[in-house]
């Protein structure tokens, strides 16, 4: 039969004790001797109250509501019974049993303003070229609030970092959630592990800007079920609605993404109270963190040598340093699309706007140069 010593000898003894033989169960089906003989563990006592976990299940889908809040009431439920109720920690064993045997997916507690879940959709939708006229596909990114479900849809030309970061969705918002949940996908995650992953240094310092945590979702754990839900709904009614329109250009393809999704942000939900719009303007927007002063931008990160002539190159431009730095000394170069940044260490020594589409070109700030230099200068 395949069955392991101990699974028969547990058999032997079961039918032992209810005083079973052979023939008693020799007509019956499989699962009839096996609630015969071996009950299922998670059946109630029968001194205790058996509690309605699809009940609970579904009440757990409600804003705050939580298994102790639901053990409480039926706490409360059993006393005015007479009856006698679980302790809290079986309740929840029970509950589980019960989720895993109904194939139920467990909910997970969502606090207003807690937790932004983010991914890409999977299929691409298409836009004209305003300058060629070719068809080009853009990809839809979604940030979803996991308590209220409210979105944020965007179309991107690629699906780099650059269009990861996340900073048009938190100004959409009016702010930040305290956790950020993206996929284990290489564009934010570095390496992906099912207990620590490595994040993208960018995406690391993009949480540290605006005061967010990232918490990678498992892999193949449901911790994302509304952005995926979300994923769904953009491929499904947000592509099919816009299916038969032809666009020229991102900024007309978003503008009517933007317009779609306003609307159903304000659609009724269909198992709870309200709209995602309202419950989001309600109850989690004013928990938001602020937003910064200052935007986020994507950086790249290089090491420089001071020269000679108190320049460091950076793209076959140079950019002055404070001559007193040592020639040759290391420097940390950082570069965004409008400035270039040098560090000596954690100190900021300079500062330029950035050079775009030309090379051989140099910033000097006349306080960077020898006082030799700076009086030549004014002569």
């Amino acid at each position: 039969m395949g069955c392991s010593r101990s699974t028969v000898a547990a058999v032997f003894a079961a039918a032992n004790t209810a005083g079973v033989g052979f023939g008693e169960v020799a007509e019956l089906g499989v699962d009839e001797v096996r609630r015969l003989l071996l009950p299922d563990p998670s059946a109630p006592v029968s001194d205790r109250a058996a509690p309605d976990f699809e009940y609970v299940h579904h009440e757990l889908g409600r804003p705050s509501v939580t298994l102790l809040l639901l053990w409480n009431e039926y706490v409360a439920r059993c006393r005015q019974t007479g009856e006698v109720p679980y302790q809290y920690s079986f309740f929840n064993e029970q509950y589980r049993r019960w989720a895993k045997a109904t194939g139920a997916s467990m909910r997970i507690p969502r606090n207003p303003g807690e937790s932004v879940e983010v991914d890409w959709a999977g299929d691409p939708m298409a836009y004209a070229d305003p300058i060629t006229g070719q068809p080009v596909n853009g990809w839809l990114f979604v940030a979803a609030f996991s308590f209220s479900a409210y979105s944020y849809v965007e179309t991107f030309a690629d699906m780099t970092l650059g269009s990861w970061i996340t900073v048009h969705a938190f100004e959409n918002f009016g702010g930040a959630g305290r956790l950020l949940i993206p996929d284990n996908l290489r564009t934010g995650v570095s390496k992906a592990d099912r207990y620590e992953p490595v994040l993208n240094p960018a995406y690391a310092r993009l949480a540290e800007h605006y005061g967010t945590a990232i918490v990678p979702a498992r892999i193949k754990a449901r911790d994302k079920p509304v952005a995926e839900g979300s994923v769904r709904f953009v491929a499904g009614q947000v592509s099919a609605v816009l299916r038969d329109r032809r666009f020229v250009g991102l900024a007309e393809l978003n503008e009517a993404i933007f317009a779609e999704v306003d609307r159903i942000n304000a659609k009724p939900f269909q198992k709870r109270e309200d709209s995602p719009w309202i419950v989001f303007y309600r109850d989690e927007q004013p928990l938001l963190v602020p937003l910064p002063q200052v935007r986020f931008e994507l950086a790249d990160l290089r090491k420089a040598k001071a020269g000679p002539n108190y320049h460091v190159q950076v793209e076959k431009n140079l950019y002055s340093v404070p001559s007193t730095l040592l020639i040759g000394r290391q420097l940390d170069v950082r570069i965004t699309s409008h400035t270039v940044e040098v560090f000596d260490g954690a100190e900021r020594v300079a500062s330029h706007a950035r050079f775009v589409g030309v090379t051989n070109r140099y910033a000097t700030v006349p306080m960077h140069m020898p006082e030799a230099h700076r009086s030549r200068l004014v002569a």
